[in-house]
């Protein structure tokens, strides 16, 4: 009990961190260890695949590629905007707009979000089963949020890429 009090405020500390970090790389490593407690938290729960999936997967892969991407985009260009109280603003906004659709959507649909799944046989069928069925809108969720990051990686590369087409076209 003391265990899981402890992992999930740790988890909630990085979490923060990522939120709240000025420095993108102190954001990346606590991007980083907010997605390993969060693997923890699923050994804990006992299931060992999807703690294995979180770690390897999460971890290993999207938080490494996300320290690959900040080294290659130039950050200064994105931190000097003067429009950066207005992108702020604007964000917040869609976050409080979707989070009020998806808690309407659960209120007036009695979806349960929070249930208990018996996965001690720990066959593949079951989690899944279980994951497209009783978890459909999380599931759901994390593919528009991953939907999302795609745009504005595109966004971010093409700005990118205009800006040093015009910094040509200015030198010559």
């Amino acid at each position: 009990m003391a265990t899981d009090i402890l992992l999930t405020i740790v988890t909630m500390v990085f979490a923060l961190l990522v939120v709240f970090s000025k420095r993108t790389v102190v954001a990346a490593l606590s991007l980083l260890m907010t997605l390993v407690c969060i693997g923890m938290i699923y050994f804990q729960l006992g299931t060992v695949f999807l703690a294995a999936i979180q770690v390897l997967v999460n971890a290993g892969a999207i938080a490494i590629l996300f320290v690959f991407v900040m080294m290659l985009i130039n950050l200064e260009q994105f931190q000097n905007n003067r429009e950066r109280g207005k992108v702020k603003l604007i964000v917040a906004g869609v976050t409080v707009l979707v989070i009020l659709g998806v808690f309407a959507l659960i209120v007036n649909n009695n979806i349960e979000v929070l249930t208990t799944v018996n996965l001690t046989d720990n066959s593949m069928k079951s989690l899944f089963d279980k994951l497209f069925s009783v978890y459909y809108l999380p599931f759901e969720m994390a593919t528009v949020l991953l939907l999302a990051a795609l745009v504005a990686c595109v966004v971010i590369t093409g700005h990118e890429k205009a800006v040093k087409h015009e910094q040509e076209e200015a030198n010559e």
